[in-house]
């Protein structure tokens, strides 16, 4: 009876266990260095990080990651002009003309610059299809970034659990990294899990703050699985904490833009994010 009770005991730990263990078969274990710290902007209501992650072979991924409240920002999608779709990005333009403060990437497209997945923006659905949703495979297109048309809260949730109706921005890519504040299992098929690449990464926490995570333009990269790992590491131990992310267009689609503060240059694209900061109230 004694040796059924532990047996039950060690498969009851394990059963916990499992889900909590980040991805443990990256080749290369990475550590956050520096202190971790936020910079609060002063002229804007957010704050900004840099990231760098070194590598047990002396390689270094050096990341920008921004952080702010939905309250203090409206958050939307930006669907470029068919003119403008391979033109050249001017990240000043586009924040002069919406009043943008960040400026980041989106998901993906197609060669006519047509969005892959769903997606909807600014009332209008400009692809209706939730690509694969019922499938247990076509990971890089398993999850949404929405923005809530009540409360524009900014959430990532499954392709599998996706609803549009009460969403006024939202767009399918991938894959989901992290949900709950746990890495995702099963990306290991994929080869970008292993492999080192620039990324572009939307996450929340648990206090319903977007972050924003971009690979700079000279840099290592870094893999789906050593993401996984940084990003559920708590601050306290260099990490971003997050409790949901997912992956978004990545190698030379990485860009980004703080009004001031940042310029990460990339591939001209269709479609971005922006944060327009809210008018202050008295």
């Amino acid at each position: 009876m004694k040796r059924l009770l532990v047996l039950i005991l060690i498969v009851g730990s394990l059963v916990v266990v499992r889900p909590l263990v980040a991805a443990s078969d990256c080749p290369l274990k990475g550590h956050p260095v520096g202190d971790g710290r936020w910079a609060r902007q002063k002229s804007l209501p957010l704050e900004t990080r840099d990231v760098r992650i070194r590598f047990e072979n002396g390689a270094t991924a050096r990341m920008k990651a921004v952080r702010l409240r939905h309250q203090d920002f409206e958050i939307r999608l930006h669907w470029r002009e068919k003119s403008e779709w391979f033109s050249p990005v001017d990240f000043g333009a586009i924040g002069k003309k919406l009043g943008a403060a960040v400026v980041l990437n989106a998901g993906y497209y197609d060669e006519n610059g047509r969005p892959m997945g769903y997606f909807r923006s600014g009332g209008k659905v400009f692809n209706s299809r939730v690509l694969y949703r019922g499938r247990k495979t076509f990971l890089h297109y398993g999850a949404v970034f929405t923005v809530g048309r009540e409360n524009g809260r900014p959430e990532i949730v499954s392709r599998e659990n996706f609803e549009g109706s009460g969403a006024s921005e939202a767009f399918q890519a991938g894959p989901l990294l992290v949900e709950d504040g746990k890495p995702v299992q099963g990306l290991s098929r994929y080869r970008e899990y292993l492999r080192a690449s620039r990324r572009t990464v939307v996450g929340t926490d648990a206090e319903d703050r977007l972050i924003v995570l971009v690979s700079e333009a000279e840099t290592r990269g870094i893999s789906w699985c050593e993401l996984q790992e940084f990003l559920v590491l708590p601050e306290s131990k260099g990490g971003l904490g997050v409790r949901d992310a997912m992956n978004l267009d990545g190698g030379s689609s990485s860009q980004l833009w703080v009004r001031g503060e940042i310029e990460i240059p990339g591939r001209a694209a269709p479609t971005y994010i922006i944060a327009v900061p809210k008018p202050k109230t008295r």
